[in-house]
Formats: C-alpha cells, sequence, structure tokens
C-alpha cells in the first residue's frame, strides 16, 4: 500500500490556517497536502473534487460547521479519516455526533511541534485501518458452507445452513439473500474478499470463498439491502487505496431463502461478465445511473430553494450512496452535486436581482440561504461581484457577468 496520504486542512483563522500549511513539513511525515479551505463550504467542495484521505478541521467554521462538514464529506467520502482542532469546550459536542473515522482531537492552542508530532501519531494510526481492511480472514469451515450453498445446487441446505449459523454466519427464515462476485485485477482474492467481509458485514450478513482471482460473496438480510449501495462504495474505495486496484462487482437481485443461492451465484457471476471490465456498470439489479443523475438534476431544478438539500438527502430518496451517486454526476453532467446545486442557486439570484426589487435577503431565502452573509459570500466567489453591485449594474444598464 502506498502510505503517502492526501489531506485537506480547514481552519477559519488565517493565521493559523497559513501556518499549519505552510510550517508542517508534510511530505517527511507521510502526507501530500492537496487543499485548503476558511470555510466549511469551501471544505466541503474540496472534499467532493479531491477525495482526500484526511481532513484536519476546525469545529467552529463559518457557513458549515466542523461536524455538519464531517457528516456530509463522510458520506461522500466513506473512508475519511478527520482530525478536529478546536477549543477545549467544543470537543464534548462534537464526539456526541461523531464518532466514526475520527482519529484524534486536538485542543488549541497548539504549536507547531506539538502538531508535527501529533500528526505522526495520526499518519500511523490511518494506515493501520486501512491495512487492517484486508486482514480480516474468516474461518476454513465458513468458507467452505458458504461454496457449497452456492456452488452446489443439489447440496443438504438446512444443514449448511445450520452450520454456517453455528460459524457465525445467520440465516433467519425471513432473510432475503443474494449473491455477489467481486475481483480487482492484480490483486489477490482472498484480500479482495477479507475487505468485502469487513465492510459489507456492516450493513449485512457477508460470507464468502476465494475462487481463483475471483471472491464470491453470500449476503444476507432480514432488513432488506438498503445500506448496500454505500458498503460497496467504501469497498471500491478501500481496495483502490490499499491495493491500488479498481474493483469489479457482479451482484444478483435478492432472492427469498437461502435455497435460491446457487441460481444467484450465476446470476452474479452473469453480471460481473457482462460488464466487460467498467466498474460502474458492474452492479446487477438495479436501475441505470444516467436515469439517477437525470433525476437528481430535476431535483436541483425544482427544489434548489431547500436549504436542506444535500447529495445526502437526495441519494436517501433514490436509494443509492451519495459517493456513487456523487462520481456518476462527474461522469452524466460534468460536475459535483455541490457545484450543480449552487450554479442552479446562481442562476436564480442573478435574474431576480436583475429583474426585481426583492431585497437582498428576500433573494437569499428564496435561493436556500437563510444567511444572507452566506449567500454574499457564494455569490461573489461565483460571479466576482456582490449581489448588492450586481443590482446596481442591472439598475444602470452596465455589462454583468
Amino acid at each position: 500500500m502506498n502510505e503517502e496520504l492526501t489531506v485537506l486542512v480547514a481552519d477559519d483563522e488565517p493565521e493559523l490556517l497559513q501556518a499549519v500549511c505552510q510550517l508542517i513539513d508534510w511530505q517527511a511525515l507521510g502526507f501530500r497536502l492537496v487543499g485548503r479551505a476558511s470555510n466549511g463550504l469551501d471544505a466541503l467542495q474540496m472534499v467532493e473534487a479531491l477525495q482526500p484521505d484526511f481532513l484536519l478541521t476546525d469545529i467552529r467554521m463559518p457557513f458549515i460547521s466542523g461536524t455538519a462538514l464531517v457528516r456530509q464529506a463522510k458520506a461522500v467520502q466513506p473512508l475519511l479519516q478527520v482530525a478536529f482542532l478546536s477549543g477545549y469546550d467544543e470537543f464534548e459536542y462534537a464526539k456526541s455526533g461523531i464518532e466514526d473515522g475520527i482519529v484524534a482531537y486536538l485542543l488549541k492552542p497548539i504549536s507547531m511541534a506539538e502538531l508535527t508530532e501529533e500528526l505522526r501519531k495520526i499518519h500511523e494510526r490511518i494506515v493501520c485501518r486501512l491495512t487492517s481492511l484486508t486482514s480480516h480472514r474468516s474461518s476454513g469451515e465458513l468458507q467452505l458452507m458458504t461454496a457449497l450453498l452456492l456452488l452446489d445446487p443439489f447440496c443438504r441446505r438446512d444443514e449448511i445452513v445450520a452450520r454456517l449459523a453455528q460459524s457465525g454466519m445467520a440465516i433467519s427464515a425471513g432473510s432475503t439473500v443474494l449473491a455477489g462476485v467481486v475481483q480487482a485485477h492484480g490483486v489477490r482474492a482472498a484480500d479482495v474478499l477479507a475487505a468485502a467481509e469487513r465492510v459489507l458485514a456492516r450493513v449485512c450478513g457477508c460470507c464468502g470463498f476465494c475462487a481463483d482471482e475471483r471472491a464470491a460473496l453470500l449476503l444476507a438480510s432480514e432488513d432488506g439491502f438498503g445500506g448496500l449501495y454505500g458498503a460497496l462504495d467504501e469497498l471500491r474505495q478501500a481496495i483502490r487505496r490499499t491495493c491500488d486496484a479498481e474493483l469489479q462487482i457482479g451482484l444478483s437481485k435478492e432472492y427469498g431463502s437461502a435455497a435460491d443461492a446457487h441460481t444467484a451465484y450465476l446470476e452474479a457471476m452473469q453480471t460481473l461478465q457482462a460488464a466487460h471490465g467498467d466498474p460502474a456498470q458492474t452492479v446487477g439489479g438495479w436501475d441505470d445511473m444516467a436515469v439517477f443523475c437525470a433525476r437528481t438534476m430535476k431535483i436541483i431544478d425544482k427544489e434548489y430553494m431547500d436549504e436542506a438539500l444535500t447529495l445526502q438527502s437526495v441519494s436517501e430518496r433514490l436509494h443509492v450512496s451519495p459517493n456513487y451517486l456523487g462520481a456518476n454526476l462527474k461522469k452524466h453532467a460534468g460536475d459535483t452535486f455541490m457545484n450543480l446545486l449552487i450554479r442552479k442557486r446562481m442562476d436564480v439570484a442573478r435574474n431576480l436581482l436583475r429583474s426585481g426589487s426583492n431585497r437582498i435577503a428576500e433573494v437569499a431565502r428564496r435561493c436556500g440561504y437563510s444567511d444572507q452573509s452566506y449567500f454574499g459570500y457564494c455569490f461573489k466567489k461565483y460571479y466576482g461581484i456582490s449581489p448588492v453591485r450586481m443590482r446596481q449594474t442591472a439598475e444602470t444598464g452596465e455589462a454583468t457577468p
């Protein structure tokens, strides 16, 4: 695994932000600094665009708080690791809402020497977490029983299901099942299987076995597979980050019982073979992502005024993962969700400012911004002039952006 980690730093104190970015020898610590942000909005846009491994952020941030930033950022970058840098009183607030992926809470004020030592420890923790994704190994008994259930249409299913339960993979009478086949060229099937079992087990029952260069998976759930998209995206990122390879996935549709496991396996194999090596098309049983992207654009066009509209909220409505939807939006619409939403809001804001007499605060509200200063920041960043100046140019007939 390449142990150089990309890092994004976010803090609203200009002097501290500059010092952290310029005085820390990031390369010597195993990091590569890819961006800096002075507010939560810019930081979130950078996470979407740059997909960093590590985010060092203040908790109290303009426009989007550090805690809200982390929640939204981890929706689009599931493997993102975070360290909070802030005042003591804010830590308990942060800890109460976020635990997953937090590698450190660093207390201000902090010297550059102290921060350097903390970053050295953080690098070790992150590498350890990434490495652990492929270190899990299921028992030989579990792998053998899974292989029999998926490969042998004449096996004694009840007996095998009972032995799976004894090995830690319980499939109840009310569970639905599906099969998956995953592979990454140049990566050992055992490592792919280990990562798959570790990541997917967070959302459903998961066990598998290795066959040549592929890992075959049996997935089971009593509550459906709504969280599977997100877990598959995390698995893709894990293989990409730890093994420098692209994961290919073939899935079957859902079946009503373990009796259909062999049929599901054959279907998963067909799905994988039909993908022709394109990771974006390997997931079987779900709609084309182009359809989801078109629906997302319609939601933006109709609901841009909703301040709570985020990639995460849209993906939940469409029952896909934020990361997968975001990546495909770049492919089909040419930009990130955040940038597409801001573009729509700014187009509407410009038309309102040039053609009406609404107060700036009202224009902001109608474009999804309850905070006028937040709106003003976004508008000036997008057009290069303030909303007030835009209105003045419209009234005097001057050329506008």
